[in-house]
């Protein structure tokens, strides 16, 4: 079902496959140590962008993950998925910038959600993950991630106060909210 390949990330060796110039795809950058998520349309086009990006000139492999039944909901979904659990399983130190994507409902995704458990697996026995779903969804640093809930204030709220957190400067932060919002 899930085809996944690897290539040159270096030297910027993919391969000639159709599906890597006009196929929604994932794909994970890694050097052994970090990782960086991403999904794209085109998968040639963000490799180049990537190749040329001095944070993302740590990478030295790159592993494409697609199907014949992806579509650009799935990739989406998927990648938010990806980096919640790879974040959780601890084997990479996550380099993605973004706070986690909200859950989104999409045809057909109770059906693309049991097919990741599948996804997972193939990526087990490549050893680019180490723990199965099922640990990971048990650990606390999934439960309580927050890689996972997030809507698109919410997610703005944290990117304002890690800036503000970074100044190192005494202050204050105060969150308004109403009740059941999710502050």
């Amino acid at each position: 079902m899930f085809k996944i390949t690897e290539g040159d990330f270096k030297n910027q060796t993919y391969g000639n496959e159709s599906c890597l110039t006009n196929w929604p795809m994932l794909y994970i950058l890694e050097n052994g140590r970090q990782a960086y998520i991403g999904e794209s349309n085109h998968v040639k086009n963000p490799m180049s962008q990537h190749h040329n990006s001095s944070e993302k000139r740590i990478f030295d492999k790159v592993h494409f993950i697609y199907c014949s039944k992806f579509n650009q909901s799935v990739t989406l979904d998927y990648e938010s998925k990806l980096i919640q659990y790879i974040v959780a399983d601890k084997l990479y130190e996550v380099r993605n910038k973004n706070a986690g994507m909200a859950d989104k409902e999409y045809y057909g995704k109770k059906e693309y959600d049991e097919k990741f458990q599948i996804l997972w697996r193939s990526l087990q026995r490549r050893k680019l993950v180490k723990h199965s779903l099922e640990e990971l969804e048990n650990s606390d640093l999934f439960k309580y991630s927050p890689y996972k809930e997030l809507n698109n204030d919410q997610r703005a709220a944290v990117e304002e106060i890690s800036i503000l957190l970074k100044r190192e400067e005494d202050q204050i932060v105060v969150v308004n909210g109403m009740p059941e919002s999710g502050k």
